[in-house]
């Protein structure tokens, strides 16, 4: 069996693959939302290594580019996705051989850890790999509508048409970037990642509200049981007087959509963050189940238990 970096005309192959594995599950596996994904990411395109048996593709792994930032600290992440294995070559430590040696590969290239948030069939699969449990995210939830309406596909579509990403992009200059917090690690929030990220994305869509030189939202409704979680996947102010701007957009998106609950990770890119943003309650340890392992960067101990790591719901969503 041969390990090697995927090329451009395995793709085909590839995707036949995690459909024979996978099935289309909650996301569909097409060449374009592949593409989007794995090369057009502003992070870098993936590292994906195939494992191959006479010629014939039997097992996959990607690890996806990431950064976390603050004012002193530009750190390199990658963060473990898609897998697949041939169902005739299960068994065979295909999984454990692809993920050892990308993870070797990206430690000596100097990325400084590798992070997910794997379901618990793979979780313990990870932990044996030298992955360890850094705990539930934190999340901030609040109450949404005294009327809360049921979810609809008729009505989530006009609440993108009306705040669609691509309007509220399109206020932001294509070099326009947030400074980093001082010291809590992030995502790093600029034009080409939220227009990767959210307005350009195949599979999912998300609505945004941004006030140039103010303040800016980007959510999904997200069905929960019969009715709609207003999930705020990213926030930022840039002014220390525009919290109570993004508060009062909210307050007209809740009237408008009539969600259930609204749900927010801690924003160190928010002002007054500590005062709860938004005006929502927590933060409580009801997030994704995160793991971490140290590659070229020896300790994490700004990333353990969230201790200065904040990562934005829209970052941690399984896409």
């Amino acid at each position: 069996m041969e390990i090697t970096e995927a090329r451009k005309e395995d793709l085909p192959a590839m995707i036949a693959l995690l459909k024979q594995s996978l099935g289309e599950s909650l996301v569909p596996k097409s060449e374009e939302y592949f593409i989007w994904k794995h090369e057009q990411n502003p992070f870098g395109k993936s590292k994906i290594l195939l494992a191959r048996e006479d010629g014939k593709i039997v097992g996959l792994r990607a690890f996806m580019y990431w950064r976390w930032v603050s004012g002193s600290e530009d750190i390199v992440a990658v963060r473990a996705v898609d897998t697949a294995t041939d169902p005739a070559y299960q068994g065979k430590g295909i999984f454990k051989k692809l993920t050892l040696q990308a993870v070797d590969e990206c430690k000596e290239e100097g990325v400084g850890l590798v992070f997910n948030s794997p379901n618990p069939i793979s979780m313990q699969r990870y932990l044996k790999m030298g992955w360890y449990l850094n705990g539930r995210m934190p999340i901030h939830i609040g109450p949404g509508s005294m009327a809360p309406r049921l979810f609809n596909e008729k009505i989530q579509e006009k609440i993108y048409s009306e705040f669609s990403t691509a309007k509220a992009f399109s206020t932001l200059d294509e070099n326009w970037s947030l400074k980093p917090a001082e010291l809590l690690l992030h995502t790093p929030i600029h034009f080409k990642y939220l227009n990767w990220r959210y307005n350009t994305c195949p599979v999912v869509k998300y609505g945004a509200i941004v006030e140039k030189g103010k303040f800016g939202m980007v959510f999904r409704l997200k069905k929960i049981n019969r009715f709609i979680e207003l999930r705020i996947c990213e926030l930022w102010t840039e002014n220390e007087h525009s919290a109570k701007a993004a508060r009062r957009a909210l307050k007209k998106l809740v009237r408008k959509v009539r969600p259930a609950m609204v749900s927010c990770a801690p924003s160190p890119l928010f002002e007054n963050d500590n005062k709860r943003p938004l005006g929502l309650f927590g933060p409580f340890k009801k997030g994704p189940m995160t793991t971490l392992r140290p590659l070229a960067k020896n300790k994490l101990n700004n990333f353990d238990q969230f201790y200065q790591w904040r990562p934005s719901i829209g970052s941690m969503e399984l896409f």
